[in-house]
């Protein structure tokens, strides 16, 4: 997760303004389309299997993934309205 951050922070340095513009756009569709269909997955995991979720959570990779996504200290039923 460290590394992720330093790399973005990385990009914020690139002196060329087109490449560091391209830079951010990628990231930040990166972001959306990955976003989304986590939300999803979330909230289908909610739905079908409430108990999972406190199983997931404790999972160092997965929180991490949530943690990245701003999902890790999200009820799965509300995570559609922060995407």
């Amino acid at each position: 997760m460290e590394y992720v951050q330093e790399l973005v922070k990385q990009t914020e340095k690139i002196p060329d303004k087109e490449t560091k513009e391209l830079t951010e756009e990628i990231l930040k569709y990166f972001d959306l389309l990955h976003r989304e269909p986590l939300s999803r997955i979330l909230q289908a995991i909610e739905r079908s299997y409430p108990d999972l979720k406190d199983t997931l959570k404790q999972d160092y990779t997965i929180n991490k993934l949530l943690e990245l996504y701003d999902f890790e200290n999200t009820n799965f039923q509300n995570i559609s309205k922060k995407s």
